[in-house]
């Protein structure tokens, strides 16, 4: 008898080590469309990242912008490769890397806090919806650049971009900072407001 009782007590204590935490029914819908790091791995793979070679600096204002605008629009594609909008934490490691290439550990973060919530419950990343737009997408009229050279290897980009629209403007202001690493610039600030 007091084999059998033990017995019981080991297998009741297995099923419960090997039991779930409790998820709801909303919890398992989201889990499903939850994009994972190899999905994620095969939308970069298509999606060139900008020149980044410091002669960019050099180039004319019109260069420079339609630059400024390949890095933008680059941004938008990774941070919005998630196509159901949703990420577990192996594929948000590759967007972090995936940033790299373009921005400082710092500004990617950054980049992310603003896109993407997490939720503890689950360990997911969500984005926010309406959030998820760049102000540099749009098609602004007319466009005027200022280049600043703070100090050795930085630069820093303000870019103000005009939309006449019947009897008002709208304006759309852009800031971004860089420096040199190597034969590479690397994104330190990328704002854009409207």
């Amino acid at each position: 008898m007091k084999i059998i009782v033990t017995l019981l007590l080991a297998a009741t204590l297995l099923c419960g080590c090997q039991k779930e935490p409790h998820r709801d029914a909303s919890d398992m819908k989201t889990l499903q469309k939850t994009v994972g790091r190899e999905r994620l791995l095969q939308t970069f793979s298509q999606i060139e990242p900008p020149p980044m070679g410091k002669e960019i600096m050099n180039k004319s204002d019109q260069e420079i912008i339609a630059w400024i605008k390949q890095v933008d629009d680059w941004t938008h594609k990774v941070l919005s490769s998630p196509v159901t909008g949703e990420m577990d934490e192996h594929a948000m490691r590759e967007m972090r890397t995936q940033l790299g290439k373009v921005y400082t550990p710092d500004m990617a973060r950054r980049m992310i806090d603003y896109f993407y919530r997490r939720d503890p419950r689950i360990g997911t990343y969500q984005a926010n919806s309406t959030k998820a737009m760049l102000g540099l997408r749009s098609e602004w009229g007319q466009y005027e650049l200022h280049k600043s050279q703070p100090g050795e290897g930085q630069y820093k980009l303000s870019l103000t971009g005009r939309s006449k629209q019947d009897y008002s403007e709208s304006v759309m202001q852009h800031e971004s900072a860089y420096s040199v690493q190597g034969d590479r610039l690397i994104v330190s600030e990328f704002k854009t407001r409207s």
